[in-house]
């Protein structure tokens, strides 16, 4: 850090270094940084090299920029080539079932069910730490988040966001042209100012780590580019942070030239899948399986062609022969009009159908072009490729469609390891959440909490609720934690709770006798303990005689 005897000069030129780079070489790398003093982080150049064109690929025409050995190089090296990785997937999200299915059942498979776990030993505190993070989160609408960041972390690899906790300038106006309309932009109106801010994968990229911690940089060429918006429109929609450095760097205040500003980190959320932690970005869950996904549309593509041929059919006909050989037994007016006649009947009847009737020469044959071998519209070559797919993207097909080859055995298998898959991704989100609001919103790290997801899916909910249920009966488990697996807030829990003992719900409203709820205690119903009981028997119950003291109870 630096010492106290630094001068003005100095804390500026730092603050200069800190915000603002430039791009200039080829480092892959992200290095962590546990100090507050950093060097500059130089960002990897983008992947540059000539786009050969090629007709046709696999049938995908969007693929027109790219050749067969372009594309498998831009496999080979992620880094290097991510963000036209990320357009290829996102395009193979909007054109393959497959693909497109995975990432929607694997963002929705999680419930979310969530506890809120405190620390310290104050206990005021503890639980007003509690309730901040409480109404943090629901003013965030974290299961939102948390499910964007998962579905953006399966399409481009990585996802960023921004923990804004200040306010934002509202724009006024009510007449909005057509890109405002289709433009989804975060507003908070009055009260806990905090609102979660997507930022472009395009113009974000990390430059380092701290504390344990992505470090990011925005490129505020982003409010210059013409995308149909104006600047001061593009601004209202970003964190105050961001709007600040890009107003200094026009202004050419303290620094200028770098296009790039290093964003605090106590404030940003970076999810990144499959990839090292010193890597720039994650790989799409697509990039396994786009030579499949290419080769399955190309087969498709042929598929329809062989129909097409099968449909649109070529019909001959041989006239008949003369004396002699090659030769034509019909004048050229009567070939003419013989010809004429029949390829009328002909495509009447392809185009309208029904029964065509036409008279030909003796002697005349009419034949069809054979189409040749049919054996690809075998729908087991179909079923290959859909298994090889969703094998390449770390999904069982029979559990994307319900049908195929595999064992229930082998689903629930499959299912759990995707379910270990998808919950390591939520974790990271979570940490991410956590350390925000802890940093900006509760700052009290002796009585700090924590949001925790509980590792539950729509599939295997019922096991997680009987575990919760079994630890509470048999063992030391927790209600809160029975309650959460259920899918019901503890606080929404203990307040109906709470509610029911001010109502006397219990004395209103008692619980049905039955074998289950009766006590030794509780003599209602069920049979007369006597059959036919004379007048001393009711006479003895009606005044207690049975429990009164005998001589023989002295000894």
């Amino acid at each position: 850090m630096p010492n106290n005897s630094q001068n003005n000069g100095g804390k500026q030129n730092y603050y200069k270094k800190k915000k603002n780079y430039n791009k200039s070489n080829n480092n892959q790398n992200v290095v962590e940084t546990n100090s507050v003093q950093q060097n500059p982080v130089n960002e990897f150049s983008s992947y540059a090299s000539q786009q050969a064109y090629s007709n046709y690929y696999f049938g995908l025409n969007i693929f027109d920029l790219y050749s067969n050995e372009q594309l498998a190089d831009l496999v080979k090296d992620p880094m290097a080539n991510n963000k036209m990785l990320r357009e290829i997937s996102r395009i193979l999200y909007g054109t393959n079932g497959t693909y497109t299915n995975t990432v929607d059942y694997m963002t929705a498979m999680p419930t979310l069910d969530k506890v809120i776990v405190n620390h310290g030993k104050n206990k005021n505190k503890r639980r007003q730490n509690k309730e901040t993070m409480e109404s943090t989160l629901r003013t965030i609408k974290d299961k939102e988040i948390v499910r964007d960041a998962l579905w953006r972390g399966m399409i481009d690899g990585i996802a960023f966001y921004y923990f804004e906790v200040t306010g934002r300038p509202l724009s006024m106006e009510k007449a909005l042209n057509d890109y405002d309309v289709n433009s989804i932009v975060e507003i908070n109106e009055l009260g806990m100012n905090a609102s979660i801010i997507s930022l472009p994968a395009e113009y974000t990229e990390i430059v380092g780590r701290k504390n344990n911690s992505y470090v990011i940089a925005f490129n505020l060429d982003y409010f210059d580019d013409a995308q149909g918006e104006t600047t001061e429109r593009k601004l209202k929609k970003f964190p105050k942070e961001i709007r600040d450095a890009y107003h200094e760097r026009k202004a050419e205040k303290g620094f200028k030239g770098g296009n790039w500003v290093i964003l605090d980190n106590k404030k940003t959320i970076v999810h990144k899948i499959r990839s090292e932690l010193k890597e720039k970005y994650g790989r799409p869950l697509v990039l396994a399986a786009i030579n499949d996904i290419l080769y399955d549309d190309y087969f498709t593509s042929t598929k329809r062609n062989v129909l097409g041929e099968i449909n649109n059919k070529v019909i001959y006909q041989t006239l008949p022969e003369g004396q002699n050989k090659g030769t034509c037994a019909l004048t050229k007016a009567q070939q003419k009009e013989q010809h004429e006649t029949v390829k009328s009947a002909v495509m009447k009847k392809n185009n309208r159908g029904g029964t065509s009737f036409f008279t030909v020469s003796a002697g005349t044959k009419l034949n069809t072009l054979d189409v040749g071998n049919t054996d690809i519209f075998d729908v087991k070559n179909e079923e290959k490729l859909g298994d090889k797919i969703a094998l390449s993207l770390g999904f069982a097909s029979s559990a994307l469609n319900g049908v195929g080859a595999g064992s229930y055995s082998a689903q629930q298998t499959n299912l759990e390891l995707v379910t270990a898959q998808i919950f390591q991704w939520v974790e990271q989100i979570a940490a991410e959440l956590n350390k925000c609001i802890a940093e900006n919103i509760i700052d009290d790290r002796k009585n700090w909490v924590e949001c925790k997801y509980l590792p539950m899916t729509y599939v295997n909910k019922g096991t997680m609720v009987g575990y919760m249920k079994d630890l509470y009966l048999q063992g030391k488990g927790s209600l809160s934690l029975w309650a959460s697996a259920c899918g019901i807030s503890p606080d929404v829990f203990f307040a109906l709770l709470d509610q029911e003992l001010d109502d006397d719900i219990e004395n209103k409203y008692p619980v049905h006798m039955t074998s289950y709820t009766a006590s030794a205690k509780d003599n209602k119903g069920g049979r007369p303990e006597t059959d036919n009981p004379t007048d001393r028997t009711v006479q003895s119950r009606s005044n207690n005689g049975n429990d009164l003291p005998s001589p023989s109870d002295k000894k």
